[in-house]
């Protein structure tokens, strides 16, 4: 009997101890309850409270401003350019009516991750339906290989979003939507993100942006910095990408592309 208990005690650490970081992900998002929040937020206290508070207050002070500039400012028409940079014209907006500008811009884009043991893979789509307003749509894919076997996760995003700042050197915007996460979570949730880029010479730009999905008494956070090496309709990307999922951080370096049509 003393046998069988350790056995079975044994058996039950190891498959506790044994479960993957996506495992734990899924639980703490399919978790409906405010338990749920409090375990998960003091964990993520606890590992990014440095880090994460440079972030928010970064992007606190740039919301503040833009938010001031609606109310404050008014907002001119811009053309939008072809594609970033293009003959010698920096950023993708332009103030004046140039004869080759137009009125709307489609943009696909795909990045991998690298982490020890969780991988993922992006695609976005967006399309600026006019200067000021567009609609994004993101799939992300997270992969782990763990004692269990392959675990996934999958995080869907659909936003719309409005392009207060536009100006040749650069650009900022925010919006907001829903999020689905499927993989055994099976919820959606509401969703924001702010964002800037930054066109400060010619080939290159910088990508800057935070978006936060509400599920159930959990979160998904995905905070970008990127470098982009533009080559007329296309651009090379590498970046740091820090995904807050639920109880825990998937975060690593970033290679992509992004094409321009």
């Amino acid at each position: 009997m003393k046998n069988f208990l350790f056995i079975a005690l044994f058996l039950s650490s190891f498959i506790m101890f044994s479960q993957g970081r996506l495992e734990k992900a899924k639980e703490s998002l399919s978790n409906d309850t405010e338990e749920s929040e409090t375990k998960s937020t003091s964990r993520k206290i606890s590992r990014n409270n440095e880090g994460n508070g440079f972030f928010v207050d970064v992007f606190a002070e740039l919301g503040y401003y833009a938010f001031y500039g609606i109310v404050v400012g008014r907002s001119e028409y811009r053309n939008i350019t072809p594609y970033p940079y293009y003959k010698n014209l920096r950023g993708e907006y332009l103030k004046t009516d140039f004869e080759q500008t137009k009125n709307s811009l489609f943009k696909i884009s795909a990045y991998q991750l690298f982490n020890r043991g969780v991988n993922a893979l992006e695609l976005n789509a967006n399309y600026r339906v006019i200067p000021i307003l567009g609609v994004e749509v993101s799939h992300l894919n997270f992969s782990e290989n763990s004692i269990q076997g392959k675990q996934y996760l999958d995080v869907s995003s659909f936003l719309l979003k409005y392009y207060r700042v536009r100006e040749q050197n650069i650009s900022v915007w925010w919006g907001a939507g829903a999020s689905y996460v499927a993989n055994g979570v099976d919820t959606w949730g509401l969703a924001y993100t702010i964002g800037t880029e930054i066109f400060p010479a010619k080939p290159i730009s910088i990508h800057l942006s935070y978006k936060q999905s509400f599920i159930n008494f959990s979160n998904v956070n995905e905070f970008k910095v990127q470098l982009k090496y533009h080559i007329k309709k296309t651009a090379l990307v590498i970046g740091y990408h820090a995904n807050a999922i639920g109880s825990e951080n998937v975060n690593g370096i970033v290679f992509g592309a992004e094409y321009t049509f």
